[in-house]
């Protein structure tokens, strides 16, 4: 690397990020807007326009297990426990049931499937009438609780 190359390095200004532009769903829909709004730039909603993607690294968004409905304000969530299924039961009830149901999901049914042992799918979902409220289930299951658990890597 030549002289001139180097300086040109330490006083080239670094490029500007570059925002993306806002998502017209979001402005058209109130409730969601303002579930958007309450969230930050670290979440968008999937172009398929239910799914909640989450930025979990500098530039990458990530599907998360959360899906909004803005036509009832309607929030689902789903959780995946790998162990045996009482065991799995009894620890979203712990973990979660209870959080949940205090911002207005409630379990609605369990799938239990056979790979590599046992897995059981709990959905919640519910209608959350304020952005706030719909803000507050979407934080809590994409940041303050595990989506996914395994029994075996429990203590």
């Amino acid at each position: 690397m030549n002289l001139g190359k180097l300086l040109r390095s330490w006083f080239t200004p670094a490029p500007k990020k570059v925002r993306l532009p806002d998502d017209p769903r979001l402005a058209a829909d109130p409730w969601l807007g303002g579930t958007f709004a309450r969230l930050g730039e670290r979440y968008r909603l999937a172009p398929d326009g239910s799914q909640v993607l989450r930025r979990t690294g500098r530039a990458r968004f990530n599907p998360m297990p959360v899906w909004l409905r803005s036509a009832d304000h309607m929030v689902r969530g789903d959780y995946e426990v790998r162990g045996d299924t009482a065991a799995s039961r009894a620890l979203l009830d712990e973990r979660v049931g209870g959080r949940l149901s205090a911002l207005g999901l409630a379990s609605t049914g369990d799938a239990i499937e056979e790979w590599a042992g046992s897995v059981l799918t709990r959905h919640y979902e519910g209608r959350c009438e304020s952005p706030e409220q719909a803000a507050a289930a979407v934080r809590f299951i994409c940041e303050e609780s595990e989506t996914q658990v395994n029994l075996a890597a429990e203590p």
